[in-house]
């Protein structure tokens, strides 16, 4: 099968990066004004959270982005080389100089091929090797124009590879809205039991002091063993163990991506502090606070920014987990961070911290209904590892032609 070079910007109709110039918010715009940390495991992530503009900024915006449905997104400043597809939402979105947008000459490129192409390793080294700035590394969209790619002149064959990564991308897409569909349904029980007290029998429940009988308020350091990460910060090394921040936390889950290597010997000395196991939960309390995370330990790894909470078992887990994930309670830990440029909760202040305990009836009848979603959940998720890794070994075989469609 035919390859051709040819320069980035040869392929594409406009390249440009987001605004550069001061916006305003609006508090009540519909629309929003994302950035390149919005971009990741090539999806548009935004919420409620992001900053928001109107609708007339951003039109405005889009007179010189361009962006459409189906544009490569592509981030040029901090995390480099995030890459995402503009998706049907982009017309409620717009992107700040952090984030390129690269609309591809269709007679020429497929998008979802140029997108694969870029997330390659082979691209993801040279993007690195061409960044400016330590701190900050950055690709200005010029060196990003005159990148020269390698692709298959067949647009038919281009959208063969695409449809086999897509595939598999699918597949984890699914998996996570069934992941987020088993974490309702666990989250709809904690609320209907612990919330509204609409527990198993509660009908005949005697209440004192607005508590069901025979339940108690405790502190969390009765109710559980809490401790920390290191406060130590451990040089990197290429050969080593992940070193688990509270960056490392999103959705429930642990993203050993996110992580770089300690030596051993810096692990040991973490491991004698923390000695993680399974059914411990981890609590991010410094920059992002609140993301949690019950320990699978099936690997070995280091923490350090979490919070970390050992209940004497997965029941005892499963309750402490939800009353900490409840809307409710990540409210109150957002208002009591302290610090000016990095917000956290303090070790004291956790351990201190009061919950309500129900009586160990009702906390078997939860556990014994939340910890087979719990396992479900871990199972896809492991599925959804697997498929990554599948995917990433495909893709620069099917990028280079070794493995043919």
């Amino acid at each position: 099968m035919k390859t051709v070079f040819n320069k980035l910007i040869d392929v594409s109709l406009n390249i440009t990066d987001g605004v550069h110039n001061t916006v305003v918010d609006d508090v009540d715009g519909d629309c929003f004004l994302l950035s390149a940390k919005n971009i990741k495991n090539g999806l548009v992530n935004f919420d409620n959270n992001d900053r928001r503009i109107n609708d007339a900024v951003r039109a405005k915006l889009n007179k010189r982005t361009q962006m459409s449905v189906g544009d490569v997104l592509f981030t040029t400043v901090g995390t480099l080389g995030e890459t995402a597809l503009a998706d049907t939402n982009c017309n409620k979105y717009e992107f700040q100089r952090s984030v390129a947008i690269i609309k591809p000459n269709k007679e020429i490129i497929d998008s979802r091929y140029l997108y694969y192409l870029l997330k390659s390793n082979s691209y993801n080294y040279y993007f690195k090797s061409i960044a400016t700035g330590a701190a900050q590394p950055c690709i200005f969209i010029g060196n990003l124009a005159k990148t020269k790619i390698k692709y298959f002149e067949d647009i038919a064959y281009q959208r063969q590879i695409a449809n086999i990564l897509s595939a598999y991308d699918e597949f984890i897409e699914n998996n996570n809205k069934r992941i987020k569909l088993l974490e309702q349904m666990a989250e709809n029980l904690y609320k209907e039991w612990f919330v509204r007290f609409r527990f198993p029998n509660h009908e005949n429940t005697e209440f004192e002091n607005g508590i069901p009988k025979g339940w108690e308020i405790k502190r969390m350091n009765e109710f559980c063993y809490v401790t920390d990460g290191t406060h130590d910060s451990p040089k990197p090394c290429d050969d080593g163990m992940p070193l688990i921040t509270g960056k490392c936390i999103s959705n429930g889950f642990i993203d050993f991506n996110e992580a770089y290597l300690i030596s051993a010997k810096d692990h040991e000395k973490i491991k004698k502090r923390s000695g993680l196991s399974t059914g411990d939960i981890l609590f991010s309390n410094i920059g992002t606070v609140g993301n949690c995370c019950i320990v699978r330990y099936n690997q070995e790894f280091s923490v350090k920014n979490v919070i970390i909470f050992k209940p004497e078992n997965m029941i005892k887990t499963a309750y402490l987990y939800y009353w900490m994930t409840s809307p409710a309670m990540q409210e109150i830990f957002s208002t009591q961070t302290n610090g000016a440029s990095q917000q956290f909760v303090g070790l004291t202040f956790m351990r201190q911290y009061k919950l309500l305990v129900p009586n160990e009836e009702i906390l078997n009848s939860f556990g014994e209904s939340i910890l087979p979603i719990i396992d479900l959940k871990e199972k896809i998720h492991t599925q959804n590892i697997n498929l990554i890794k599948q995917r990433d070994l495909l893709l620069p075989r099917l990028m280079s032609g070794k493995l043919e469609v």
